[in-house]
């Protein structure tokens, strides 16, 4: 069995967000207008976010942070991305495909399906940045309040919590039913949750 190892401590505006106009209305836009004092680059600047007609997007979230790329399943960190935020990206991508299952990724790190808290446990333990499991309930006091400049975690305690990387959303809902955590692309509904993020990131 892959039991979780864990210690006994737990890891603790102007919104003049400048989203092109093209791009409202999207997730990425609802993200951006979420990030309180984060800045969104305007993509003359950085390049093409969202090309029509392709499948792979860039996201971007706050200044100087580099984007990740998203080629319609997994995400890609580049060499310019701190390593825990590439260890972020791994373990996001090894749980793609994995079925969603109530309690999964609780008992054991690396279970056959997870549940949404249990996926972002995973993840944010596997980079470092969390030392046990949490619930929905337990990520609306992880960390520090606010957005990250990497790493956000929604949580609205004790009915669902998901995270964004780099502004690229990682969520096991959004998709078709019984659909565990995926990377994902298309808008969802933030009315309710708490900002959370890592110290630091």
């Amino acid at each position: 069995m892959n039991e979780w190892r864990m210690d006994d401590s737990q890891v603790e505006s102007d919104n003049d967000s400048m989203v092109p106009s093209s791009l409202e209305g999207t997730g990425e836009a609802a993200f951006v207008h979420h990030m309180g004092r984060r800045r969104f680059f305007k993509l003359s600047t950085l390049g093409m976010l969202g090309v029509s007609g392709g499948g792979a997007y860039y996201y971007y979230s706050a200044l100087q942070v580099p984007p990740l790329y998203f080629d319609g399943k997994y995400a890609h960190a580049t060499n310019r991305h701190p390593e825990e935020i590439q260890r972020v990206v791994m373990a996001g991508n090894e749980l793609v495909d994995k079925p969603y299952e109530m309690g999964g990724g609780h008992m054991e790190l690396f279970d056959n399906g997870f549940d949404c808290s249990g996926s972002v446990s995973h993840v944010l333990f596997r980079a470092g940045l969390l030392n046990r499991p949490l619930t929905s309930a337990e990520f609306g006091s992880y960390g520090v309040p606010g957005p990250g400049n990497y790493i956000t975690v929604y949580a609205k305690p004790g009915h669902h919590v998901f995270m964004a990387v780099c502004g690229l959303r990682f969520d096991t809902s959004g998709g078709a039913r019984g659909e565990g955590p995926r990377w994902r692309a298309n808008s969802r509904s933030y009315e309710g949750f708490m900002l959370r993020h890592p110290q630091g990131w």
